[in-house]
């Protein structure tokens, strides 16, 4: 953190009882609605501006929050501090009101931080698996009795929350990588699940550059802290030497000080023993299928030991873990051809390794289905960076039907789209696979797929959930 920032942390902080009316632009976006709904739960007065309508903007304001839903330098009048979204440009007309009347303007994580500050800090990042392992990490600390203090960017379903004010010391955060904001950040503990190219527009297509990026955010961990890491993942181990303070490695690796042994899976649960530095076994039941969300169990529990919580109480959490909204979630079965029940899965992963992880999970626990992939790719930038990537992992489910690219605000890049994609899937496997460039067509492309043995894995981290819950027919 530079000087400026410093400073304008500093400022934040001795002016507590001052900075009353905080706005937050972007306010419903993922990373931004936990953040307002701990400041709402701290008594100030929050307010913002989004674009879009949606549930968690919704909730915001049932919990006191005054939402515009327009951009207008109008709207900050009256404001002590703004907080502003990652995904916001530098010309947005609230912030550049904002700047002309000295109003101080904090980054998201900067926030993340100053609310930190005060309390142990324990964030969570890597390229897959980081909303998972929050979520089974404040499961684990809820049920033993710690009450954290987290701010996750998925909803814990147990919860159902994305963020709560907690009373103990500990403050639980997912740490976002994406624009190396997690470099604010100084946990006394940091978990990296793994590392992996992406986002790799804002690194300038430089992977060791990425890499570097994630040894400087461990780097923040005081000496006395504890980065806990997967031993299994190449990339982490190739920065593994340079990290300053003590480390506690997971995996599936033999040399790993938390080492998962004996996977097996059987439909929707997972089990495997655990093994503590060569001693101490666990039986896990784990209730989320999958060898990566055993990892990220494994990343839990690194942890939950490290603050002595009882092994009776890990096991019973995992057991019992509920999942996160949109991570691997199933949505139940519905009747969608000739009141055939088919089962439906939702899934906000949008690189190629999470689906590739997500196809043989389903292949391990339902080999005889006949699995069918609805995708929306997310940016243009990663769908041209990782166009190989995809069409290999794309090409081993059964049919594949492919929407349009969710922008994410970004400008199209020629020679990236979804029918592109399609037919380089079509060539490379062998399978059914079809670009849907009307969201109305979806039930009318699908049905004559069906085979009665089906499941259908609804795909992507834009809007596709939200179609397919209205193009999908009711549940059985």
């Amino acid at each position: 953190m530079n000087l400026a920032k410093i400073k304008k942390t500093n400022f934040f902080i001795r002016n507590k009882k001052k900075n009353k009316n905080i706005y937050l632009v972007g306010i419903g976006g993922m990373g931004m609605v936990g953040i307002a709904l701990i400041l709402l739960k701290l008594g100030y007065k929050i307010s913002g501006s989004d674009l879009i309508k949606s549930s968690l903007t919704k909730k915001l304001i049932k919990l006191g929050a005054i939402i515009y839903f327009q951009h207008s330098e109008k709207n900050i009048k009256n404001v002590d501090f703004i907080i502003k979204s990652s995904a916001i440009k530098d010309n947005n007309k609230e912030l550049i009101a904002a700047k002309k009347n000295n109003i101080p303007i904090l980054l998201r994580a900067e926030m993340l931080e100053i609310l930190m500050k005060f309390k142990f800090g324990i964030a969570i990042s890597g390229t897959h698996g980081k909303t998972t392992t929050t979520s089974m990490i404040v499961d684990i600390y809820q049920k033993s009795g710690l009450n954290p203090t987290f701010i996750n960017g998925g909803l814990i379903k147990s919860i159902n929350s994305y963020a709560e004010l907690g009373s103990s010391q500990y403050f639980i955060v997912e740490a976002d990588e994406s624009d190396a904001s997690f470099l604010y950040l100084h946990p006394t503990i940091a978990i990296v699940t793994n590392i992996e190219p992406d986002h790799m527009n804002y690194y300038k297509n430089n992977f060791k550059k990425l890499k570097q990026t994630f040894l400087r955010f461990l780097k923040n961990i005081p000496l006395y802290g504890i980065a806990i890491v997967c031993i299994d993942d190449h990339n982490i181990c190739d920065i593994l030497p340079d990290i300053k303070c003590k480390v506690i490695t997971y995996g599936f690796n033999k040399n790993a000080d938390i080492r998962i042994f004996c996977y097996k899976q059987d439909s929707f649960i997972g089990y495997f023993t655990l093994i503590i530095k060569n001693e101490i076994e666990l039986n896990i039941t784990l209730n989320i299928p999958g060898k990566h969300n055993a990892l990220n169990s494994a990343a839990a529990i690194a942890l939950a030991i490290s603050h002595g919580i009882k092994h009776s109480d890990i096991i019973l959490s995992l057991k019992n873990f509920q999942g996160t909204c949109r991570r691997f979630e199933y949505l139940g079965l519905y009747d969608i051809k000739d009141n055939i029940s088919t089962m439906l899965i939702n899934d906000y992963g949008h690189h190629p390794t999470e689906l590739y992880e997500n196809i043989k999970t389903i292949r391990i626990s339902w080999p005889n289905k006949n699995l069918i992939m609805i995708f929306q790719p997310h940016r243009y930038t990663r769908t041209h960076n990782l166009y190989h990537e995809f069409v290999n992992v794309l090409s081993q489910v059964d049919a594949l039907l492919i929407l349009n690219v969710y922008s994410a605000h970004e400008i199209s890049i020629p020679g990236v789209d979804s029918f592109s994609l399609s037919q380089d899937v079509q060539k490379k496997g062998n399978i059914y696979s079809t670009f849907i460039s009307d969201d109305n067509l979806i039930l009318d492309i699908l049905i004559p797929r069906l085979n009665g043995n089906d499941i259908i894995l609804v795909q992507g981290a834009g809007d596709i959930d939200q179609i397919i819950y209205k193009k999908l027919i009711k549940k059985k």
